[in-house]
């Protein structure tokens, strides 16, 4: 019975050292997120993928609902013909600002 109580206690340090690790590997993470973040490179023009992504939305809702509605600032893409979002329009709305009003 000795040996199986010394079995025991290894196993519960082992999942205690575990845990910490797991603790410590989380704040690590949790500090890599911080910093990517917020040293995103700005750029001039972003895709209807981008933005629903930042602003956890379907792609349909940013193309349909929100560009062909005119809800936001944004043009088609000349050479695609795909819908892109100028860079301070994306900031604004990824910093909270609200949709534009409905085309009567």
């Amino acid at each position: 019975m000795e040996a199986t109580s010394n079995q025991t206690d290894l196993l519960i340090q082992a999942v205690m050292m575990l845990g910490q690790r797991l603790t410590s590997l989380e704040r690590s993470v949790t500090e890599i997120h911080e910093i990517v973040t917020s040293t995103r490179v700005q750029k001039e023009w972003y895709s209807t993928t981008e933005l629903a992504e930042a602003l956890d939305k379907s792609q349909f809702t940013i193309q349909e609902r929100w560009c062909n509605c005119g809800r936001i600032e944004c043009e088609k893409e000349p050479e695609s013909g795909k819908w892109r979002i100028p860079g301070h329009e994306y900031r604004r709305l990824v910093s909270g600002g609200g949709l534009l009003p409905k085309r009567r």
